[in-house]
């Protein structure tokens, strides 16, 4: 097994014109195969005799001077001893920026294989371009781009107060910024004023981007905003959000962390700010 620093840099790429070696990592399931030591990587010599089944394999880009794989196992492949599956959330916090990317890339193209086998004009099946990063059918020439879902996340506050939420689905007291998808002919501005008005009942000013990240559950790309409030009472929604608060920066309750998720970042950048 290989064991790859943190801190290397992965280069993504779409097709492989190299002689590197292969290294190769592995979903089942849409959980990733890792040992005590975080991600499992093997060579191609390694993946012959260590007993694993694969169905399909597919190039991600270039790291530590070696071509990068990611292979779906059969589900009746065992696994090596040692090994267990892990999902992408358990994982979240203790992978480097480009592990990952890696992982990001992994999952979002493994689905995109999958759910475009066939063609949704006659029904036959799809082939990968050999040039691209596409899926194609020889009923058309129109190529199937990998799927990303462009989504707003957005830390509004007001004067020293961050808006908080809490949505149906998270554990427990734990809040977080507000987020949303970007419908089909709005941009991410008209997207963010929207958002917040259906979750929250407020309307905002001063929207300054951030940044971005990848989210792939199951293909979202993360669009983060700073915007300041401009008016409104705190209603929630009662659908997504059932509770939104006001909080002091120096009393948040739990929130996400800046090694997981954008949404942690954008406050933790606040806090800096608040504190320089």
């Amino acid at each position: 097994m290989i064991n790859l620093h943190p801190s290397s840099i992965f280069q993504p790429d779409n097709i492989n014109n190299s002689t590197l070696e292969k290294v190769h990592l592995f979903i089942k399931n849409n959980e990733f195969l890792t040992s005590s030591s975080g991600l499992t990587f093997l060579t191609e010599d390694e993946l012959t005799w260590s007993g694993l089944e694969v169905t399909d394999s597919i190039f991600l880009g270039y790291i530590e001077n070696r071509a990068c794989y990611v292979s779906e196992l059969l589900d009746k492949s065992s696994l090596m001893p040692e090994t267990q599956l892990s999902s992408m959330r358990s994982l979240l916090g203790n992978l480097s920026d480009s592990q990952f990317t890696i992982c990001s890339r992994s999952l979002q193209l493994m689905e995109w294989v999958k759910t475009n086998r066939f063609c949704g004009l006659c029904g036959n099946q799809m082939k990968k371009h050999l040039a691209e990063r596409a899926m194609q059918c020889s009923c058309s020439s129109v190529l199937i781009y990998p799927k990303i879902s462009p989504c707003i996340i957005v830390l509004v506050t007001k004067g020293e107060d961050l808006l908080l939420a809490h949505n149906k689905n998270f554990p427990g007291k734990f809040y977080s910024t507000l987020a949303g998808f970007i419908e089909a002919g709005e941009s991410a501005e008209e997207a963010i004023h929207r958002e917040i008005m259906e979750e929250v009942n407020v309307r905002v000013s001063n929207i300054n981007y951030y940044g971005s990240q990848s989210w792939p559950f199951p293909g979202q790309l993360m669009l983060g905003y700073h915007a300041e409030y401009k008016s409104g009472e705190l209603e929630p929604d009662g659908e997504e959000i059932d509770d939104a608060q006001w909080f002091h920066y120096n009393n948040l309750p739990s929130v996400p962390t800046g090694n997981i998720s954008i949404s942690g970042r954008l406050i933790e950048n606040f806090l800096e700010r608040q504190k320089s």
